[in-house]
């Protein structure tokens, strides 16, 4: 069986997709402000590079929660992110203080606008359609 390199590229990212929730496996609950939701936990630096990458599609009510070793200025972009998301940046007790809409596969970073301890990506307008605001808590 002869492998281009398209087909090649296609296993790569469905190798790779397919470790984040292929079957729901491995997400949490959490809910923001009210709305119950279900979260992947990414607590290190590798996982937080990966992050959404390759992924094809992430169901409604379901995100991933990045959570860092410390309060920094962090930022995210959109390298090899096929999915448009939302980030909500929240301090150490989970109090959101900003909401941005990233691109697919836009490299400039949103940064936060302070230390932020969690960023949790959803898909893009999920915050505007629950009514989740700034001062809204993340929960898990």
């Amino acid at each position: 069986m002869k492998i281009t390199k398209t087909k090649l590229k296609r296993l790569i990212e469905e190798s790779i997709s397919n470790r984040f929730n292929p079957n729901g496996n491995n997400l949490e609950t959490g809910k923001v402000g009210n709305i119950p939701i279900k979260i992947q936990i990414v607590d290190n630096e590798i996982e937080r590079k990966k992050g959404l990458m390759f992924r094809q599609s992430m169901p409604q009510n379901e995100g991933m929660l990045f959570i860092h070793d410390f309060p920094d200025i962090c930022g995210y972009y959109m390298k090899n992110t096929y999915i448009p998301l939302s980030i909500a940046y929240a301090d150490e007790e989970g109090v959101i203080f900003q909401i941005e809409d990233m691109t697919p596969g836009d490299l400039t970073s949103v940064i936060a606008i302070q230390p932020a301890l969690y960023a949790l990506e959803m898909n893009q307008g999920w915050f505007d359609a629950n009514g989740i605001v700034i001062g809204n808590i993340i929960e898990f």
